[in-house]
């Protein structure tokens, strides 16, 4: 194990200890007032905030921008905050109590014996989307990105496993085989679909620009036939929401480019009305989605006004 490792797992769990000593109020005040902060001084990735904004409100001005982006980062910090105090019961509660439509859709799905393909987009309650899965008990598989560093990453894999075991994790790097087989063991399996996959993915129109897909979801479907299904999770009016509905595909004669871009075109595009709804709870805004080209992001103006005032 790498002395690196170690330090920085122990400077995560000594912030977690303090922020932990906090109400729950304090530490969503502290949160945002950190957002605040890094919004006058700081303000981390703007440029592609901005551009990708652009994309989804292209009829938006300016200003109007400017306004929205500044309760993302309000958002994203107090987001951040709540991954480490999920435990609380207050917030064990709001999940408990999640609304929650099309389960049985998923239930039916499931019943079927084939597996399920679960797209989702990355938002910011993830965190309790997780955690929903191992308290509903519904068998589900999780592909996620692995952490550097791996003390870090066993302990938000344990964090998850407060609620239960019903949510197992498979890293991105295990391969098609092993989400091939969660399906055939009959369990929901979660795929994200917007990120950019640049010469690896298959060209699609996301917000009316070409994104570079995952094929994965596409291929999964056209190898097991398994239904492929959206999810969205947010919140509103202070409860927490997951959505589950249907991708409606026709059947597919061949795995071929054509089939997989089709699939995973009619799978993304269920997406955008959510993202314009909700554009401040929506994670990959941060993440250079329609281009690597530094050049593509250029500077963003703001006024004093339009820094403190909105």
């Amino acid at each position: 194990m790498k002395l690196k490792h170690k330090l920085e797992y122990f400077l995560l769990r000594s912030v977690i200890f303090f922020i932990n000593l906090l109400p729950v109020p304090v530490i969503l005040f502290l949160c945002g007032t950190i957002g605040y902060i890094a919004w006058i001084v700081f303000p981390f990735r703007l440029r592609v905030a901005y551009r990708n904004l652009s994309t989804v409100f292209p009829e938006l001005t300016h200003g109007e921008k400017l306004r929205v982006l500044r309760n993302v980062y309000l958002q994203f910090t107090r987001t951040f905050g709540l991954v480490f105090i999920l435990h609380r019961k207050s917030l064990k509660k709001v999940i408990e109590n999640a609304r929650i439509t099309g389960l049985d859709k998923i239930e039916q799905a499931l019943r079927d014996g084939r597996g399920v393909v679960l797209t989702t987009i990355h938002a910011s309650w993830f965190e309790a989307y997780f955690a929903w899965f191992n308290i509903s008990g519904l068998p589900t598989s999780l592909i996620y990105q692995k952490q550097s560093n791996p003390l870090s990453d066993h302990f938000f894999v344990r964090q998850r496993e407060r609620y239960g075991t019903s949510l197992e994790h498979l890293s991105s790097y295990d391969g098609m085989k092993a989400y091939q087989q969660a399906l055939e063991r009959n369990r929901l399996l979660i795929v994200s679909l917007d990120q950019s996959y640049a010469s690896r993915g298959t060209s699609v129109m996301f917000f009316n620009r070409p994104l570079a897909c995952a094929k994965g979801a596409a291929i999964l479907h056209l190898r097991t036939g398994a239904p492929v299904f959206t999810s969205v999770y947010y919140m509103k009016d202070g409860e927490l929401h997951i959505d589950f509905d249907t991708v409606d595909l026709p059947r597919y004669e061949n795995v071929d480019e054509i089939a997989i871009g089709d699939i995973s075109s009619r799978s993304i595009r269920l997406y955008e009305p959510w993202i314009r709804q909700y554009p401040e709870q929506w994670f990959s805004l941060f993440h250079r989605l329609w281009s690597k080209n530094k050049n593509d992001y250029p500077p963003v103006k703001r006024s004093i006004s339009q820094i403190f005032f909105k």
